[in-house]
């Protein structure tokens, strides 16, 4: 690894020079009464590595969406790009998205830091030190985290490299990192005891944390740390050896949204009437919510805010590392402007006034036709497979219910795409990582419909797939939960020519018919026997005769547990406070909100009593879809009776995919999102390598609509090629 440590051994020598130089041009740390007594050597070297941070922020979008399934290439792609987007394994430092020195340089940043801090020293009884030691802990072990992701097995290095004698003396045998055992390193480093460590505070009096400067804008500080739990939580679901793994992954993503953040902030689209819509409706703005990298305009930290974790950019060149590579890779022509602006004024004793000026900027994007990538075809047709059925008359659960489809695809992917014009012809452009012409100064790292989506996962693989269907389709708080009642089984009885087992569910009489395998429980009212609801909420009962079970809750769920899975899951995930309360499903964020939500919101009202239920994966029924259904359509003509709790995982798995790229596309995840989960697929027997490699080959294929013929554009040799897993990882530069 040659270039790695030539590399690293530079950035040794000129750890602290980094800070006084190029940290300060990047941007200034608000810090009013600095907090620390040796400030050179703590302070400005955290700035050098958030300095450092900058140099990989971009290729990790980059890197993790041009290999993916949701963007294809164009004429305009560069050489090397189009040679890593068809994995032809281009060499190390090939081109600026390929120099793995550069993760090196902030660990090796970190290491020096972590060797030369005192954790020891105390003011007003406090160990100041530790909140900032703590964090670089953390974004060292994020480091390693992409590097696995990227390169499979790296060299793990904890002590500052100042010479090539570190590197000779290194013990690669015994000092390699991979999936398999960065999650025990990161232990043995101590996170886990961190995970409560305060994060530093930079700011004046009344500030928290303080901001960044970029010269346009001020950036929260606290919006660029890294949440332990979050880093934690993501080495155990990389690993996935067993479901132990998958539980402290789901744990860590769970603590983190109950202890640091509350759930998902309110955001959702709206279907409106509109005459020029191809079905009569269309969606109207989007109510609460950002785009990513934009979540809320004057980046200030905010629970309410979706994202959790930014890398961020400067204005101009003249202030600093300016992040504007992945806006010109997804079709934008990025300028930028610089100013001198008066910064402050002092009165002198003389009466004379100093005038203080500091340097501004602004950055602004255009779209181009020349983008090197746009959204696939695979992108599109998950979006539009997505089908939307709107009730009306729901005020009583008695009334036959009214019911209209739409084709009216995924909501988000309003936000998703942008594009433009150019001699009569459209061009779609990844609008997610620019607004048109704002530019936005963050490069999101965490947010929170990522966390849910990957607690989601944790959970299925856990052995908890009802619950992490629950968190795409309605949410998990206590108005959703199954609530446990006493059910007593009395005797079968005959009712127009038809025989019921009996059930006592309180004071209810319940009715369900023998010889369905699924019966719908049923209560006689008015001389007839019409669906239980258990009360007027729209509940839906299952029974489970021997467990003593009764399933309350609501009929858009119906989902599928027992009484002990629901007591051991319940033993390490509480879901029954009132901070979960407002959290509801994330699918809701592109398609509206489900009965319960509806019934509760202004939104419900606004729509004169009707409303749009989410629609995962194109499912439509003529009831609110329901998890065993669902999962039966996955299971490939299998009922979900037949099917074993691997073959329901993987359906649901495979749902969750599909919310990943509603939610989270271009947002530099999904390449890395579908190896881990192939891995996770192998390991259980259902052929994730052939899953990956098919779902790669096939981006540029599409189905067939009203308005467009289906296009075949499954690629054989990618297909082929992507058989080899070696190919997914980059290759190290060879030692020698």
């Amino acid at each position: 690894m040659k270039n790695i440590i030539k590399n690293i051994t530079l950035c040794g020598c000129l750890v602290l020079g980094m800070g006084m130089t190029s940290c300060e041009d990047m941007m200034t740390v608000d810090t009013g009464d600095k907090a620390y007594i040796n400030a050179n050597d703590t302070l400005y070297s955290y700035l050098g590595i958030m300095r450092a941070m900058q140099d990989v922020a971009e290729r990790q979008i980059v890197l993790g969406e041009i290999r993916g399934d949701l963007v294809s290439s164009s004429e305009y792609a560069t050489d090397t790009l189009h040679a890593i987007s068809n994995f032809e394994n281009p060499k190390d430092q090939s081109c600026s998205m390929l120099c793995v020195s550069d993760y090196y340089n902030v660990i090796n940043n970190c290491n020096f830091y972590i060797y030369n801090c005192d954790t020891s020293t105390v003011r007003a009884n406090v160990k100041y030190m530790i909140p900032e030691y703590t964090q670089v802990k953390a974004i060292r072990a994020w480091a390693y985290l992409q590097l696995v992701k990227n390169y499979k097995e790296v060299p793990y290095i904890t002590e500052p490299v100042k010479n090539l004698d570190v590197i000779k003396n290194f013990d690669y045998s015994h000092n390699l990192v991979n999936k398999d055992n960065l999650i025990d390193k990161l232990l043995e480093d101590g996170l886990a005891g961190m995970v409560d460590t305060n994060y530093p505070q930079y700011g004046k009096t009344g500030q928290t944390w303080g901001n960044w400067n970029n010269g346009s804008v001020n950036i929260s500080a606290r919006n660029c740390f890294i949440p332990i739990r979050l880093v934690l939580a993501d080495a155990y679901l990389l690993r996935g050896a067993d479901k132990s793994d998958y539980e402290n992954a789901a744990f860590y993503y769970y603590s983190f949204l109950r202890k640091e953040d509350v759930p998902m902030p309110i955001r959702y689209m709206v279907l409106l009437e509109d005459e020029d819509a191809p079905t009569g409706y269309d969606w109207g703005s989007v109510t609460s919510g950002m785009q990513w990298g934009q979540d809320a305009r004057s980046y200030t930290y905010d629970k309410s805010n979706d994202v959790i974790t930014v890398i961020p950019s400067s204005a101009n060149a003249g202030l600093g590392k300016m992040l504007t590579r992945v806006a010109e890779v997804f079709g934008y022509n990025p300028s930028s402007s610089q100013a001198t602006v008066v910064s402050g004024q002092t009165e002198n004793e003389d009466g004379t006034t100093t005038t203080e000026y500091s340097a501004a900027g602004a950055i602004m994007v255009n779209p181009t036709y020349k983008r090197q990538y746009f959204p696939s075809y695979a992108y599109e047709d998950v979006n539009l497979s997505q089908k939307y059925v709107q009730y009306t008359n729901l005020e009583n659960t008695k009334d036959e219910k009214i019911l209209k489809y739409y084709d009216q695809q995924d909501a988000r992917i309003n936000l998703a795409i942008n594009s433009t014009q150019y001699e009569g012809e459209k061009y779609s452009l990844c609008g997610k990582v620019a607004s048109r012409t704002s530019f936005f100064y963050t490069i999101p790292i965490y947010r929170k419909g990522l966390i849910w989506l990957r607690l989601a996962e944790s959970l299925n693989r856990a052995g908890y797939p009802e619950f992490a269907f629950a968190i795409l389709k309605d949410g998990i708080n206590n108005n959703t939960l199954p609530t446990l009642k006493d059910v007593t089984y009395e005797r079968l009885r005959e009712f127009d020519g038809i025989t019921y087992n009996i059930w006592t569910i309180g004071e209810d009489t319940v009715y369900s018919e023998i010889g369905e395998k699924d019966p719908i429980p049923l209560i006689l009212e008015d001389g007839e026997l019409v669906p239980y609801t258990g009360n007027k909420t729209g509940a839906v009962l299952v029974t489970d005769k021997e467990r003593k079970i009764v399933y309350n809750a609501i009929s858009s769920m119906y989902y599928v547990t027992d009484s002990l899975k629901l007591k051991k899951f319940e033993s390490k995930f509480n879901f029954r406070d009132d901070i979960w309360e407002d959290c509801y499903g994330i699918h809701a964020i592109g398609g509206g909100f489900s009965y319960r939500m509806n019934m509760k919101s202004s939104a419900f009202s606004m729509w004169g009593g009707d409303y749009i239920t989410t629609n995962i994966s194109g499912y439509r029924d003529t009831m609110f879809y329901d998890y065993k259904k669902l999962i039966e359509k996955k299971l490939d003509k299998k009922t979900f009776n037949e099917a074993s709790e691997d073959e329901i995982i993987n359906a649901v798995e495979d749902i969750i995919v599909d919310e990943l790229a509603l939610e989270t596309c271009f947002e530099g995840n999904r390449f890395y999102d579908l190896v881990r989960i192939a891995e996770h697929k192998n390991q259980s027997g259902f052929k994730g390598t052939e899953w990956l490699a098919k779902k790669i080959a096939n981006r540029g294929t599409k189905q067939a609509t009203k308005n467009s013929p289906a296009v075949n554009g499954f690629d054989a040799a990618l297909y082929s090629k992507l058989q080899n897993q070696n190919l997914w990882y980059f290759t190290l530069p060879a030692w020698k």
